[in-house]
């Protein structure tokens, strides 16, 4: 494809070159032949002037020298033709050679002439300039100059080499710059390429052989356009991403497999547990205690783990882009069904939210946002210290463009310290030595991540814990019809 590239930006660097180079070149053949035939112009115009009193009275005194002259120096003949039957003056020049006659008979017509329009280094070597002369009407004779273009021609063809060598530079640095930039723009393309046909390579069931060429284009004949080697990149993009979509449902059917094969003998336990209750004698009785919260702790821990996987999961087929419900429901919702075990552990739920808005749309799955507030509540009422406040407040930020929405978990508890705050989010990481699965706060941002928000630790203005969570607006987009 760079060849391609290449050729390309070739052929427009030639025809941009060419653009310049040839206009330029023609304006200075068009100078230097303006210089030529005004120089000319002007000597034919003095000769003219001399020669006036010449056709009239034959006296040559003041042409013949000028004549000679001009001859000896530039080597230019000028003839001098008379209608009163003065004696035809000529030095360099026969009025019998081919052309002369014809320029003789337009000059005694009382026209000006000049054979000269445009000179290149291919042309004529000599030019004629005719001019009547006379006054006004009355034609009493003309004179003809016979003029050498060698050096205009030779200075023409020096100023073209100096364009043309201009023009070789100019196309050999826009050449070396098409090279880099070509690399500069296929590399990557070139390395992606590669990295996408070694990957399909070492993913499971891709269909790929197993071989040093890179896969082959099954793109049917009508699929658009394009170099091969983009539509091979598309191909195996597409490969990819079946085999990306495969390991993303084997995710999911191994997380729901997981679920179903260890919940049930986890219940199993547990329920057995229970029954063993009333017999077990009271020597085993804090064994028996021991073993029944160890088995709840591993029944939590593996929620929080398949919540955790369920949550790093990508959900191909759903559009988390149209994902949305209303943050100050979800609010009331969480606190409504938290609030009786809050108050068994001691806890207060304050919601916290602008008294003139009845609702706050955000770009977040109400399940996912009740999962994320369940998390938040259940750590501040349980870790938060004997009966502290929470706080859960939904509150908008002016901003330009799209006002993020801020929904927030505090406490007044004791807090963390600031250097723990960053390892909250650590999987299994606590901060103290509480029960606890130290899964929550890993859940809550990356089910926050998930839909491009953010989440924020610091410490509350009472002093405890507060949890904050960025989340986008929901605009709710407008119908055409």
């Amino acid at each position: 494809m760079r060849r391609r590239l290449l050729l390309i930006l070739a052929i427009l660097g030639s025809c941009a070159v060419a653009s310049f180079a040839i206009p330029l070149a023609l304006a200075t053949a068009d100078a230097r032949t303006q210089e030529f035939t005004l120089g000319r112009e002007g000597d034919i115009q003095r000769f003219a002037v001399l020669a006036e009193e010449y056709v009239r009275t034959g006296d040559p005194a003041r042409i013949a020298g000028e004549v000679e002259a001009y001859d000896d120096v530039y080597s230019e003949g000028v003839l001098v033709v008379s209608t009163r039957g003065v004696p035809t003056l000529g030095v360099g020049l026969d009025g019998n050679e081919p052309g002369i006659e014809a320029a003789i008979r337009s000059g005694l017509r009382n026209e000006r002439v000049s054979t000269v329009d445009r000179l290149f280094p291919w042309s004529d070597d000599e030019a004629l300039f005719v001019k009547p002369v006379g006054s006004g009407a009355q034609v009493n004779g003309t004179i003809v100059l016979r003029a050498s273009t060698a050096e205009a021609r030779s200075d023409i063809l020096r100023q073209w080499a100096v364009i043309a060598a201009g023009a070789v530079l100019a196309l050999a640095a826009f050449g070396v710059l098409a090279i880099v930039l070509s690399r500069w723009v296929l590399g990557p393309l070139a390395n992606l390429s590669k990295g996408i046909v070694q990957l399909i390579r070492r993913m499971p069931d891709t269909g790929m052989p197993q071989t040093s060429a890179p896969p082959q284009s099954v793109l049917p004949a009508t699929a658009a356009g394009g170099p091969p080697e983009v539509r091979r990149l598309a191909h195996s993009f597409d490969v990819m991403s079946s085999a990306v979509l495969r390991a993303a449902d084997a995710q999911q059917r191994l997380i729901a497999d997981t679920a179903h094969q260890l919940r049930n003998p986890l219940a199993a336990l547990q329920f057995r547990l229970d029954l063993l209750d009333d017999g077990v004698p009271d020597s085993a009785r804090e064994d028996y205690h021991s073993v029944t919260e160890e088995a709840k702790r591993l029944q939590t821990i593996l929620d929080s783990l398949l919540s955790l996987a369920s949550a790093e999961t990508p959900r191909f087929g759903a559009d988390r882009s149209e994902a949305a419900c209303d943050a100050l429901s979800v609010v009331a919702d969480r606190v409504d069904f938290w609030s009786v075990t809050a108050r068994e552990r001691g806890a207060r739920l304050v919601t916290v939210a602008a008294p003139d808005v009845d609702r706050v749309p955000v770009a977040i799955a109400e399940n996912d946002l009740s999962q994320v507030l369940d998390v938040l509540i259940d750590n501040a009422s349980r870790y938060a210290g004997p009966h502290p406040t929470v706080e859960i407040g939904v509150v908008v930020e002016p901003a330009p463009g799209r006002s993020p929405v801020c929904v927030w978990v505090a406490d007044d508890g004791p807090g963390v310290p600031e250097e723990l705050r960053d390892k909250l989010t650590d999987r299994f990481f606590r901060a103290s030595d509480q029960a606890g699965t130290g899964l929550g706060l890993s859940i809550v941002e990356v089910v926050t991540a998930a839909y491009g928000g953010r989440l924020v630790i610091d410490e509350a203005p009472a002093g405890g814990l507060r949890v904050r969570l960025w989340l986008e607006p929901h605009v709710e987009k407008l119908d055409d019809d």
